[in-house]
């Protein structure tokens, strides 16, 4: 399954009948009886991390007012990772348990719940909180669940005794976006640790007010390489045109990272004065690096880079190649179509994905019958479902593209069909509904969920009173990601999202598992340390595909410089799996530089698909599982590029 998210757009009510393809979901009196918890309190949490992975409620509420800690504590938590809104009171009524760890479970669960009515209790509760532990819990809380009401709170957290309240202070506030914790987060920007200027320059970013600039411009010189990093991120986020020298000084900073974020940085700034600088940049001795300067040259429209550009595309580095050529897109339009077609049959699967899609904005008739006759060819799925990508943005084309679309609908493989649900979506066509429609009513595989997912989202993108009537139908698709597409939709409320059984939701076992994992790549042996107590039937599931030999001479399919690599495909396109999904294990492990998480394209949709981050990411944290961290080989990490091969994976 193609790792993205479904867009939905916010819409008028609609009316809510039996999904095609699907029952209507059983009366509680006529659901199955779950058996009684057992009495003794291990028992009784396996019980209930049965039933969080079964994503069932049932007895959960009433574990909640347990004798045992342990009990009440897992109660919570599994509250929280099954998500169903309406156990808020439950939650909230637990902040007041007399067990810090269930008080810190409880505020855990209310921020995955994503209910901002939670706020004045969370802050009620920090207010007398005197455990350090769950004092952050609550913090962390308020900034998943971003309510600009939570800010006064944040602002007192961000001169905390402990060190830890404060990060994770600076980190919701980031999460927040509130205007008033600049002024708290910039005094705090003189912080003796790294550990905190990293994150207040992190926040600032997110918030994207430009009275921060000057404060990200120190940063950005200071003496530790996550700082750097992170100042020359958010001075583009806040848009700090003043801070284009302070960039380009660091294109040739020290850290490989540091110059990724400020060529990224000074192509979002669009600053064409430093075309000459990051010019130089490809011929740095990291991939990565080269990557992100391709990418900005095209961003900057850079016509005196045409040459440079077209020598990388005899780039080492299949990331550089795909760069440089859509830069050249960009730059030339269709005169470049030549230079780069040798690419479209050259790179791997991910790469020309997104290479034809590229043609998608370059205007004139070669550029479209490149892309139609892309996404009619029957041999390459990644190639044509790109080019259905591409022709979503050809809208003046219209009169081409969407017949041939609506054909493609049809197509035999699923990531062509749901790739022209979705460019039909976009260019809101309401005469395609009918089209569409038939889609909803596919079953039986992720590959059919994949694609009724494509036809939700596009019909609720075209927003006709017959497209709504058909979403409305889905409202109890097994898929969760299908039903919050819908709520979103039809504007209802998340209250509403219900719990629906998903037959292909695969609960793995609890036994103990090997501590870790040594990945053999072309570029060198990674050597991940397992999370099993965070993320126990995430950890399973992977040592079961590894045990059967899964991952082995399957492609590293996707890299982005200074963010993740990601494996686990076995089509290489991004869009494959082993056929099921897992719950997710959502936990407190931060994304750090080596984290190991699940990719997802919405909740307890993983299946195999991993990845290794290669900086930190909080935007990831408690929306990803993570379940272990790389202990040796980040160097290996750092040099694969797409389609590089992992060899095998041995568990111990």
């Amino acid at each position: 399954m193609r790792r993205r998210l479904i867009l939905a757009l916010l819409l008028a009510a609609g009316a809510a009948l039996p999904a095609p393809g699907f029952a209507a979901p059983k009366s509680e009196a006529a659901a199955p009886a779950v058996a009684p918890p057992p009495a003794s309190p291990p028992a009784r949490v396996a019980w209930i991390e049965q039933r969080t992975a079964e994503r069932d409620t049932t007895g959960l509420r009433a574990a909640l007012q347990g004798r045992a800690v342990g009990t009440r504590a897992a109660a919570a938590r599994a509250l929280g990772l099954i998500a169903e809104r309406s156990t808020r009171p439950a939650l909230v009524a637990a902040l007041e348990d007399r067990a810090a760890t269930v008080r810190r479970e409880a505020a855990f669960a209310i921020g995955l719940l994503g209910d901002s009515t939670a706020v004045p209790s969370l802050q009620g509760r920090w207010e007398r909180e005197t455990d350090p532990a769950t004092r952050r819990a609550l913090v962390q809380a308020l900034g998943y669940l971003a309510a600009q009401a939570g800010a006064p709170t944040l602002s007192r957290a961000l001169l905390a005794k402990g060190e830890y309240e404060r990060w994770d202070a600076a980190l919701a506030a980031a999460r927040i976006r509130s205007k008033d914790l600049v002024a708290p987060l910039v005094a705090q920007a003189a912080d003796v640790r790294a550990d905190m200027r990293w994150r207040v320059a992190y926040a600032l970013g997110r918030i994207g007010d430009r009275t921060a600039a000057p404060t990200l411009r120190s940063l950005a010189r200071d003496k530790a390489e996550v700082v750097r990093m992170s100042a020359a991120r958010a001075l583009a986020e806040v848009g700090a045109a003043s801070g284009t020298d302070v960039l380009s000084a660091l294109l040739k900073d020290s850290g490989w990272r540091v110059r990724v974020n400020a060529a990224r940085a000074l192509g979002q700034l669009l600053a064409r004065d430093q075309a000459t600088a990051v010019r130089a940049l490809l011929s740095d001795p990291s991939a990565h690096v080269r990557w992100e300067a391709a990418t900005t040259l095209g961003a900057l429209h850079d016509s005196s880079s045409v040459a440079a550009l077209t020598r990388a595309l005899s780039d080492s580095a299949t990331g550089v190649v795909q760069a440089a050529a859509i830069s050249l897109l960009k730059i030339q339009g269709e005169r470049a179509i030549p230079t780069v077609a040798p690419q479209l049959d050259l790179l791997p699967g991910f790469l020309r994905s997104g290479l034809i899609e590229a043609l998608g904005p370059v205007p004139g008739r070669m550029a479209l019958q490149t892309l139609l006759a892309r996404a009619r060819g029957p041999n390459d799925a990644p190639t044509a479902a790109g080019a259905c990508s591409g022709l979503a943005q050809r809208k003046s084309d219209s009169i081409e593209v969407i017949p041939a679309l609506r054909t493609l609908l049809g197509a035999r493989d699923f990531t062509v069909a749901s790739s022209a649900a979705d460019a039909l979506g976009q260019l809101a066509d309401s005469a395609s509904v009918p089209f569409l429609v038939p889609l909803l009513g596919r079953s039986g595989t992720t590959q059919d969920a994949d694609v009724r997912a494509s036809a939700v989202g596009a019909l609720a993108a075209i927003k006709t009173r017959e497209a709504l009537a058909a979403v409305a139908t889905m409202r109890r698709d097994p898929e969760r990601r299908i039903r919050e597409s819908v709520c979103t939709a039809l504007g209802l409320p998340q209250d509403s999202l219900g719990l629906v059984k998903n037959p292909l939701l695969h609960a793995q076992s609890t036994r103990p598992v090997p501590h870790t994992a040594q990945v053999r790549t072309e570029r060198g042996i990674i050597t991940i340390a397992f999370d099993h107590a965070r993320a126990p039937g995430t950890v399973e599931n992977f040592v079961k595909l590894a045990r059967a030999g899964y991952f082995n001479g399957i492609v590293l399919h996707r890299v982005v410089p200074n963010f993740v690599v990601q494996d686990g495909c076995p089509r290489g396109d991004g869009w494959g799996g082993p056929g099921y999904e897992i719950p997710c294990e959502y936990n407190d492990r931060a994304y750090v530089t080596g984290t190991v998480g699940m990719a997802l394209s919405g909740k307890d949709t993983g299946g195999s698909q991993w990845f290794i981050t290669l900086s930190p990411q909080p935007r990831l944290d408690e929306h990803y599982t993570a379940f272990g961290k790389v202990i040796s080989g980040m160097d290996a990490v750092e040099r694969i590029m797409p389609g590089d091969r992992i060899q095998r994976i041995t568990v111990r």
